[in-house]
């Protein structure tokens, strides 16, 4: 398949580009420099060609810059034609002409698109990018999705020249979705790095260096995993960036599409009730998730007990959660951590039998019956399974609404020891059994009406 990298300097529309193209609002726009780090990826719409969004390219020198550009080279490398991005607001500046040298240079196809073309005045003041050099240019206007058309055949194009696959050889995606959560600095950028053993995304002490969620897949052995890289995230009244209530909402997005969460948490520090939100915000969304404390290479043993006795503390309500300790830098627990990973997914996606649910149901009712709801006890009567990760147990019955939510607490932790699930969290939902006569008039026969006749001559006397 085709390779493609959007480059340019920075805020002349490389992400706008890339979600027009893949479809999608997968990167995160706005009227903002230098808001795109790290090298993002994507599929033009119905075709195998990938995209590579990329930051922009800057003439400052400070590590931040530095770190942008290394993952703008390597997406340059990896690419087999780059499309070239300019903006025609603003015209040809000195910056764009350094650019064009330094790709030149590449020996790959180069298109020229001029963005923000909106009208034909524009388009007229733009030909001093005819100065540049290149061959093809195409005139764009991602506010008025303009030129799209034209960019998306030639990109097509492009690929039919390369390879004559076509749309239906996909390959489905079915590797193992991990997203790593946490606070902002916890390590979960150098935590993926130290799994694919490549400086993949952009690493700082700076808290917030990373604002898309980042896919990145890779294989371990015989498993193919997709490593979710995720923006740190406060307490909602700390933010104050717009910006950066976009990269909280790509995490939460990301929770939904893993198939199971890493919690990553800072063992330089205590756990804070962020911590807490965050995975309560994961059990609510009803994924398996695995509690990791990272930089255990700045604690002493004492310091390592002291911070276990406080998670275990704090996490009593979740007392089933495995807890992992890990060193991303000095990469120390990290194949235990995929091996953790692997066996709490494949507990989520346990098949469960009618059988073995009811067994243990009537053990539990054995055990403890629910309490009385007015003058009647709600009866759980049978159970059966309602899907995986989670896995979901229905149980039918009577008057099931006055279950109160301590019992069903008590359901979920005596069906997850029986079963052996671990870390992953299961629903119980409940369906009461419909009364067939119910708001049905009840129809006397003659002999009834005659007796009720008598019953009431009776009472009467």
């Amino acid at each position: 398949m085709s390779v493609v990298a959007i480059v340019g300097r920075p805020n002349v529309g490389k992400s706008t580009i890339f979600n027009l193209l893949t479809k999608s609002k997968s990167a995160i726009v706005a009227d903002y420099s230098g808001l795109t780090r790290d090298r993002k990826y994507g599929n033009l719409k119905d075709t195998n060609i990938t995209l590579i969004d990329t930051g922009g390219i800057n003439e400052e020198s400070d590590d931040m810059s530095h770190a942008i550009k290394e993952q703008t080279d390597l997406a340059i490398d990896e690419s087999d034609i780059l499309l070239f991005v300019v903006d025609a607001i603003d015209g040809l500046l000195p910056l764009d002409k350094e650019i064009a040298q330094s790709l030149r240079k590449q020996n790959k196809k180069i298109t020229l698109l001029i963005n923000k073309a909106d009208n034909l005045s524009l388009e007229e003041s733009s030909s001093e990018f005819t100065r540049l050099g290149f061959n093809e240019m195409i005139f764009l206007s991602a506010s008025h999705n303009k030129g799209f058309v034209e960019l998306r055949d030639y990109l097509t194009e492009c690929d039919e020249e390369e390879d004559t696959n076509n749309a239906a050889d996909f390959v489905k995606d079915t590797s193992l979705k991990i997203s790593i959560i946490g606070r902002p600095n916890a390590g979960k950028s150098t935590l993926v790095n130290a799994l694919i053993r490549k400086d993949r995304l952009v690493v700082s002490s700076d808290s917030g260096t990373t604002r898309d969620s980042i896919d990145v897949p890779i294989k371990l052995g015989d498993k193919n995993l997709t490593l979710i890289d995720t923006a740190g995230m406060r307490r909602k009244r700390s933010i104050k960036e717009e910006t950066e209530k976009f990269s909280v909402s790509k995490s939460v997005e990301s929770i939904k599409r893993a198939d199971l969460v890493i919690l990553l948490l800072d063992g330089s520090e205590n756990i804070v009730d962020q911590d807490i939100h965050l995975l309560g915000l994961t059990l609510a969304i009803g994924r398996p998730v695995l509690v990791v404390a990272n930089k255990i290479d700045l604690l002493t043993q004492s310091d390592k007990e002291s911070l276990e006795s406080t998670i275990n503390r704090k996490l009593k309500f979740a007392s089933y959660i495995s807890l992992h300790y890990i060193s991303a830098l000095e990469k120390k627990g990290l194949k235990r951590l995929i091996k953790l990973a692997d066996q709490i997914y494949q507990d989520s996606l346990k098949e469960l039998d009618t059988s073995v649910l009811n067994k243990i149901l009537r053990s539990a009712l054995h055990n403890q019956q629910p309490a009385m709801a007015g003058r009647f006890r709600p009866k759980l009567r049978y159970a059966h399974s309602g899907g995986k990760n989670p896995p979901r147990i229905i149980i039918h019955g009577n008057n099931l609404k006055q279950v109160q939510d301590s019992y069903t607490r008590y359901l979920e932790n005596f069906y997850r020891n029986e079963l052996k699930l671990g870390s992953t969290p299961l629903e119980i939902i409940y369906k009461d059994q419909l009364n067939p006569f119910k708001n049905k008039p009840n129809q006397l026969n003659e002999r009834q009406i005659k007796k009720r006749k008598r019953m009431i001559k009776r009472r009467k006397k």
